[in-house]
């Protein structure tokens, strides 16, 4: 699925319409800012896992490097968080 609204292809902005998540750094800031978008379908926290674990297998990719290597993190993160949630969405 491309999030890509440009016919030609070519660099430049992209108009990106209903997000289900966005995260950020912000200038000037230390943390990452989250914003979770339910919108008006009929998605749950199911959905959300799905999506999750898609996060799970590009950054996998992008990084060259196996799924369990992430996922290895990320069930240190989830038994020990390292964050807050200052501002649920």
């Amino acid at each position: 699925m491309s999030t890509d609204n440009r016919k030609d292809n070519q660099p430049g902005p992209m108009i990106v319409e209903q997000p289900y998540v966005i995260m950020f750094k912000p200038k000037g800031s230390d943390t990452i800012h989250t914003h979770l978008y339910r919108g008006d379908e009929k998605i749950d926290h199911r959905h959300y896992g799905l999506l999750v674990c898609d996060l799970v297998r590009h950054v996998a990719n992008a990084y060259d490097v196996p799924e369990d290597d992430v996922w290895e993190w990320v069930d240190k993160e989830r038994h020990k968080h390292t964050t807050d949630i200052t501002r649920p969405s």
